[in-house]
């Protein structure tokens, strides 16, 4: 008769916690039974609701809270609950999705409070509050910056109603030669041959091509649409410079870990919205906060620098290895195995910052006369576009990490490393190949 062994049952890891379901106008919050007569309490979302929340589990003596991440509505919640000094667990709400069955809100905090009881759910990764800060000032640079594309995209469309093809002529519609003839044409000029005279010697159109391109039919409600679509890009331009100041001094915010000069970049920077004074100051900011030049790693900018340092900032320590890294950031390959074989379908799609900016850098690694260019080039010829980016940005995340967790400077190998590791694992693979024929290689005299 088998012998009856004892049921084994989930242990409490967070005896004093709460589950808060997070809503619009309302928040349900559960904790222990035995801990409160009334287990499961609603609050509003008003400030002075929130403050009563973190007054009752303050009063429970609540150590850890778990909510779900529901559009921006926790954000209030959470940065309460944070400076009141709970450890907080914002969680994703496919870890506390329910079992099949009724559904409310009491039963979703019940539910979460459950979970966290027994150490079910694991946290987000969220940096610092000033960090958080920074993050918020460069997010709103980047839509600005995307606003500014679509200003673009919408002078070129009255441009192309009124046939007035400058674009085909002029590389860069808002750079030297283009936006002293947009500026002229909404101040009134309309004769081609005066506006081709603005043309810069850079550009490879002769002076008779572009004032050919000049020639269109110029409608008043197409002029409309191009003196607004040039103000707004005006408007735009006047917010990243504002943004730029704000950054700044968030940065300046930052503790320093670094206090040594910051090294001359392997490539100039260049950026429109910068001047080679303002690069050169974000660059030394960004040096002292991270401890370690990203700008150092080829293929990674001071745009995606700054990128990096808002969204993961300074401190890895919740990463405990790279593997936990580069599964956050979305470029870790996926483990959907089941019976040993890969599972069918498609992991989840995450929108994660710091990895587009990682895949972008990734992408311009075609043409880096580097070691990680090498590498990419290498993984170009043997596999599609879209996985050799994915792999070589996880081969940038991996250096991040290695740099930012043990405070090492990049060391670049170069191109001929690459080709002498390439030459000798070739050499290793075809010695396997011939030792399984039963012949030896030979080197050439």
């Amino acid at each position: 008769m088998a012998r009856k062994t004892k049921k084994q049952r989930l242990r409490i890891v967070h005896p004093r916690c709460a589950g808060i379901d997070i809503g619009s106008r309302e928040h349900w919050v559960a904790v222990d039974p035995e801990q409160d007569d009334t287990p499961v309490r609603r609050f509003t979302t008003f400030s002075d609701d929130l403050y009563r929340l973190a007054d009752w589990l303050q009063s429970l003596q609540v150590e850890v809270v778990a909510m779900e991440a529901t559009g921006v509505y926790w954000i209030p919640l959470y940065e309460t609950l944070d400076a009141r000094g709970f450890q907080v667990y914002l969680v994703n709400s496919r870890a506390t999705r329910q079992v099949s069955g009724r559904k409310s809100d009491v039963l979703d905090c019940q539910w979460i409070w459950q979970l966290m009881s027994h150490g079910l759910l694991t946290g987000a990764f969220r940096p610092g509050d000033a960090v958080c800060s920074m993050r918020a000032f460069v997010r709103q640079r980047a839509g600005k910056v995307q606003e500014q594309s679509r200003c673009i995209a919408h002078m070129q469309k009255a441009l192309t109603q009124m046939n007035v093809q400058l674009d085909n002529v002029v590389g860069d519609l808002m750079g030297k030669t283009g936006a002293a003839i947009l500026r002229r044409i909404v101040a009134g000029e309309r004769d081609p041959h005066q506006l081709a005279k603005l043309r810069d010697g850079r550009v490879r159109a002769d002076e008779q091509t572009v004032a050919r391109s000049l020639h269109g039919n110029w409608r008043e409600e197409h002029l409309f649409a191009l003196a607004q679509a040039l103000a707004h890009y005006d408007f735009l331009t006047q917010q990243i410079v504002a943004c730029d100041q704000a950054i700044s001094q968030a940065l300046t915010a930052l503790p320093t870990l670094s206090a040594e000069p910051a090294p001359e970049p392997h490539k100039p920077f260049r950026k429109a919205h910068r001047t080679a004074a303002q690069q050169k100051q974000l660059h030394q900011a960004l040096h002292a906060v991270m401890g370690v030049d990203l700008c150092a790693i080829p293929t990674i900018g001071i745009d995606t620098a700054l990128v990096l340092a808002s969204e993961i900032g300074p401190d890895l320590s919740l990463f405990p290895t790279q593997g936990h890294f580069c599964s956050w950031l979305g470029l870790a390959p996926p483990t959907h195995i089941s019976g040993g074989k890969p599972l069918p379908g498609r992991k989840p799609k995450t929108f994660n910052r710091a990895s587009q900016a990682l895949r972008q850098a990734a992408s311009n690694a075609r043409r880096s006369d580097s070691f990680i260019g090498a590498c990419h080039r290498a993984r170009l010829a043997r596999m599609d576009s879209a996985k050799a980016i994915k792999a070589t940005a996880h081969q940038l995340a991996r250096l991040i990490y290695s740099m930012l967790t043990n405070g090492q400077a990049y060391v670049e190998q170069g191109v001929a490393a690459f080709e002498a590791r390439s030459k000798d694992r070739q050499l290793r693979s075809l010695q396997r190949k011939a030792h399984k024929l039963g012949l030896a290689l030979v080197e050439a005299a």
